[in-house]
C-alpha cells in the first residue's frame, strides 16, 4: 500500500484561504447568535433580537414546559432548564409533576436578558406524621379522634376510645412542640433593618407597628395591619430579580392554581421590544392571603423566596415573586390550623393533634 502523499503547497494555500474566508463569513452570524439574535426568515427583518428563560424546579420527576412545549424532565442533577433564543414578549411557563399541584407563570422575555424563575410543586395529598400527647407502652401514638382527612398519615396510631384501660405514657416530643407553639420567638433586628421596616410602615400610614418578624438571607417577613410583607433588607447588589420586575402585559387575565391551573380569556401578547431600563426596585412585596386572616407565617425551610402562611382554611405555600401573580399551593388543608417551622420541619396544630408535614415527598 503506497503512503498517502501530502498536499502540495499550492493546494494547502487554497484550503487555508477557503477556511479563512469561511471563518470571516460565519463570524458575524456567530457573534449575532451569541449576543441574542437569531435568523428569522418569516419576519421582515432578517435578524430578530431574542432573550432567554431560566427555570429551576424543586423536585425530581417534574416536567418543565415553555409555551406548552416540554423542554425538560427533571432528574437528580438536572432540576433546571435554560431556554435561549426566545422571541421577545410574554411566554407561559409551567412545571408539573404527577400527583402534585402545577406551578404556572407568564414571564416577560427581553432582548439579551435572561429571565429567571423558581418553581415548586406541593403534593396533592400531603403526607404527615401524627404526634399526640400520649402513647402506649408499645410506642403507638394515641389520638383522641381521627386525624385530618386531607392528608395521608405515615405512622401507626390508635384511637383513645378503642383502648382497654391501660397506662398511657406522655410523649416528650409533643410536650416540646407545645412549648414551641406557645412561645413565639422574638427576633432582634439590626437597627438599619428595623429602620427600613419602620420607614415603610410610616410611608403606608399604618396605625400599628410590625409584630413578629422572620429574617432569612436578607429578606424580612413581618405582619402589619393584618397583611404579611416580604421586604428585602440585604445588600442592594444582591437583591433578587423579582423585586425589580417591570410592568408587562399578561397572556391571561386571571389564573386559579389551587386544584390545578385554569386560564381565563386570553388576549394578544404585547411585544417587549426593548430591554428593561434600569429599574427603581421596590424592596417590599405584599403576600397573597386569599382574603383570609393570617394566623402564622414563616419561610419555607431552606428558602428565602417561598413563604408558608396559616390561613383560615389551611396552610399554604406562596412565592414572594409577584410577577403577574403569586403562585399559591396548599400544604395542608383544614380549618383554623396553627403552624410553626421548627428545626427545619413544618408542624401544624389541630386542637389536641399535632402534625409534622413531610416536605420531601
Amino acid at each position: 500500500m503506497e503512503p498517502t502523499q501530502p498536499l502540495s503547497i499550492k493546494k494547502r494555500k487554497i484550503v487555508f484561504t477557503l477556511l479563512v474566508l469561511l471563518f470571516i463569513i460565519v463570524l458575524p452570524f456567530l457573534y449575532l447568535y451569541a449576543t441574542g439574535y437569531k435568523l428569522n426568515l418569516d419576519a421582515t427583518d432578517t435578524f430578530v433580537s431574542t432573550g432567554g428563560i431560566y427555570v429551576a424546579a424543586d423536585r425530581t420527576g417534574a416536567e418543565i414546559y415553555i409555551d406548552d412545549e416540554l423542554v425538560r424532565e427533571t432528574r437528580a442533577f438536572r432540576r433546571a432548564f435554560y431556554a435561549q433564543g426566545l422571541e421577545t414578549g410574554t411566554h407561559k411557563v409551567h412545571v408539573q409533576k404527577p400527583e402534585s399541584h402545577t406551578w404556572v407563570k407568564e414571564l416577560p422575555v427581553y432582548p439579551h436578558v435572561v429571565t429567571e424563575a423558581q418553581a415548586f410543586n406541593m403534593p396533592l395529598v400531603p403526607q404527615v406524621r401524627v404526634i399526640s400527647a400520649h402513647r402506649t407502652a408499645a410506642g403507638e401514638t394515641v389520638l383522641p379522634e381521627e386525624p385530618i382527612a386531607h392528608a395521608s398519615t405515615t405512622n401507626e396510631y390508635v384511637l383513645e376510645d378503642s383502648l382497654s384501660p391501660t397506662v398511657l405514657l406522655d410523649d416528650t416530643e409533643h410536650q416540646t412542640l407545645v412549648q414551641v407553639f406557645d412561645d413565639e420567638a422574638v427576633v432582634s433586628l439590626p437597627s438599619r433593618i428595623q429602620e427600613g421596616i419602620d420607614s415603610f410602615l410610616s410611608s403606608e400610614e399604618a396605625t400599628t407597628t410590625a409584630t413578629t418578624t422572620k429574617v432569612a438571607n436578607g429578606v424580612a417577613l413581618y405582619e402589619s395591619e393584618g397583611y404579611v410583607y416580604a421586604r428585602y433588607v440585604g445588600e442592594e447588589e444582591n437583591m433578587p430579580y423579582y423585586y425589580c420586575a417591570p410592568e408587562y402585559e399578561l397572556l391571561s387575565e386571571e389564573v386559579e392554581t389551587v386544584e390545578g391551573v385554569a386560564f381565563a380569556d386570553t388576549h394578544d401578547d404585547i411585544l417587549l421590544d426593548e430591554a428593561p431600563m434600569a429599574e427603581v426596585c421596590d424592596p417590599t412585596i405584599q403576600l397573597d392571603d386569599k382574603e383570609q386572616i393570617i394566623t402564622a407565617f414563616d419561610f419555607y425551610p431552606g428558602s428565602s423566596d417561598i413563604v408558608i402562611l396559616a390561613l383560615e382554611d389551611g396552610i399554604y405555600v406562596v412565592e414572594i415573586d409577584d410577577r403577574g401573580w403569586q403562585n399559591m399551593q396548599p400544604l395542608l388543608l383544614g380549618d383554623s390550623l396553627d403552624m410553626r417551622v421548627y428545626n427545619g420541619g413544618v408542624y401544624a396544630l389541630d386542637g389536641a393533634i399535632m402534625y409534622q408535614i413531610l416536605l420531601n415527598t
